[in-house]
């Protein structure tokens, strides 16, 4: 019987790995602004970050809008995605964490997404604009039995950062 135990755990392990291939990571994701933000605009901006679990597809939809177009007041590719939004201030410095267990998550992974997206509103000039846009991040969401990670994102300047 003692035998068995080593052996039945490999097998359990095999079962669970066959029998959810298709799990993907959810993410506890805390956001919090860099002091530099406040250095480089003598105060800390009014920033919006919104996270979303998406497909492809949707992923290259936001980056080809790009960050101003999807914070738009009118934005048709914003308000599709029912992304997760944090809003920062001089008023709201706090760090802010999004939970995995987030109702929000449930609802994207019936979609099987393949990335979380989070893009920011933070202010910059647009005459010197990167690309890849540094204000949007992707991150791969490959299937795992690894149900909870943590993501630290920086607001920085002119990047978010992981």
């Amino acid at each position: 019987m003692r035998n068995f135990f080593p052996h039945g755990r490999l097998i359990l392990l095999t079962a669970v790995i066959i029998l959810f291939p298709s799990c993907v990571s959810q993410y506890k994701i805390v956001v919090g602004m860099s002091p530099d933000l406040k250095a480089q605009f003598n105060e800390y901006p009014s920033i919006e970050v919104d996270m979303v679990a998406l497909d492809a597809a949707a992923e290259a939809e936001i980056k080809q809008a790009g960050v101003e177009n999807y914070f738009a007041p009118d934005s048709g590719v914003r308000s599709k995605t029912g992304a997760k939004t944090f809003f920062f201030s001089q008023e709201q410095t706090k760090v802010l964490t999004f939970e995995s267990r987030d109702q929000a998550w449930f609802k994207w992974l019936r979609q099987k997404p393949v990335k979380l997206v989070v893009i920011a509103s933070i202010p910059h000039d647009p005459s010197m604009a990167p690309s890849p846009d540094p204000r949007i991040i992707s991150i791969s969401m490959k299937p795992s039995i690894i149900f909870s990670k943590t993501l630290n994102v920086l607001i920085e300047p002119k990047s978010l950062t992981v």
